[in-house]
């Protein structure tokens, strides 16, 4: 994965999930200050139209290492540090991105709450495993650079 493909795709998972963050909590968690307003906080339906306007760079950016970094790496059954966290996130892709087009267009309420609740599900661990993968991968590459620093210079010590 090239520098630019990891820079978008950490910034743009990063905005998604702060955005739908910020979103739930003035959703559900504020009340509002105007008895007739639904909104919970002024800058509710600017927050929600980050988060969609980031989801399609979201989609963007997995489809861009979908198959050098993903299918590939699928493929080839090497074991590896942080496969299981990458699978989790592959296959919880779909249900997140899903649900979130779906939230755009379902207007019955009982099956608008079941594709909400499976977007914040689904993308609440999608974020959550990211982070959990980044970190496993980030492990792996300090402890490779200090594998060639000691087979660099074997002597140094």
């Amino acid at each position: 994965m090239t520098r630019l493909e990891r820079w978008l795709l950490d910034l743009s998972i990063g905005l998604s999930a702060l955005t739908g963050s910020v979103y739930y909590v003035m959703k559900e968690w504020m009340r509002p200050r105007d008895p007739y307003s639904v909104l919970g906080h002024p800058w509710q339906p600017h927050v929600l139209s980050a988060h969609v306007l980031v989801g399609p760079v979201v989609i963007f950016a997995l489809g861009l290492i979908a198959r050098e970094h993903i299918v590939d790496r699928i493929v080839s059954g090497k074991p590896q540090t942080g496969r299981r966290t990458g699978l989790l996130i592959t296959s919880l892709a779909l249900p997140m991105v899903l649900s979130g087009y779906l939230l755009q267009v379902v207007t019955s309420p009982a099956p608008r709450r079941f594709v909400s609740l499976l977007h914040l599900v689904s993308g609440l661990l999608f974020a959550l495993l990211f982070v959990s993968h980044l970190l496993a991968t980030a492990a792996r590459r300090r402890a490779a650079a200090a594998r060639r620093a000691v087979i660099a210079d074997p002597f140094s010590s």
